[in-house]
């Protein structure tokens, strides 16, 4: 009895193992208009002005290279084995600072330089509801980053990309939803000094070798194969 059960347990955790997803997406850059920028009615550039990421942990590391944008995201299991964080999410800071509460955004694109992709998966923009001065300083491991971390990865939809993997030194520019125009406007709109998004970055999940499939199907069968005799 426990050597099956230890066979079931062994291609179950294989199974498991091939649909164990890890994949980021890094981007650098000095801030300038031209490497990331929100675009605004199909002509105005506005540069993100700052930018970065929070662990699942709550960690945050200020990049040490004043004026630059470093923002990670996605899944690193091999991260968290030395003491990092598992997975992350990014932000961005846009400067408001140019425009008058009469300015009216109707249309709005992000164009992000994606330094690198190590796979194919989603990049999803996100409302940000926090304070915004909080997000550039330094953060230790705990429940302060952690709620950041959660606000940059869930909330209203601004927008998406599919990455497939091979993007790597391009730039993607990503059609942002009605949310987006709507909090952007009433940001204006309030003489808010700066804007803020999140970021999130989901991995696609590999499709099963058929080796995979059959260890599956072994493991139920053998499940079954137990079940009627016991039965009997």
């Amino acid at each position: 009895m426990k050597r099956s059960l230890s066979l079931i347990a062994a291609c179950f955790a294989l199974v498991g193992n091939a649909h164990a997803i890890d994949g980021v997406l890094f981007g650098d850059s000095n801030n300038s208009v031209v490497s990331n920028k929100l675009t605004i009615n199909g002509s105005i550039n506005t540069a993100i002005v700052n930018a970065g990421w929070y662990g699942d942990t709550g960690l945050h590391v200020v990049d040490p290279r004043p004026g630059y944008a470093d923002y990670l995201v996605g899944v690193c299991s091999a991260c968290a084995l030395e003491d990092e964080p598992g997975a992350y999410n990014d932000w961005f800071v846009v400067d408001l600072t140019g425009f008058t509460p009469a300015t009216t955004v109707t249309s709005l694109t992000l164009t992000l330089n994606s330094f690198y992709v190590s796979s194919a998966g989603t990049f999803k923009v996100w409302d940000y509801l926090g304070a915004i001065d909080v997000l550039p300083q330094d953060s230790p491991a705990g429940a302060t980053g952690i709620g950041i971390y959660d606000d940059l990865g869930s909330g209203n939809l601004y927008g998406s990309f599919a990455y497939q993997g091979t993007e790597g030194y391009a730039y993607q520019t990503i059609q942002l939803s009605s949310y987006a125009i709507a909090d952007l406007n009433a940001a204006i709109a309030s003489g808010d000094d700066q804007w803020a998004f999140g970021g999130s970055f989901a991995p696609t999940a590999p499709i099963p070798e058929p080796e995979t499939y059959a260890l599956m199907l072994a493991g139920l069968g053998l499940v079954g194969w137990m079940a009627r005799r016991r039965k009997a």
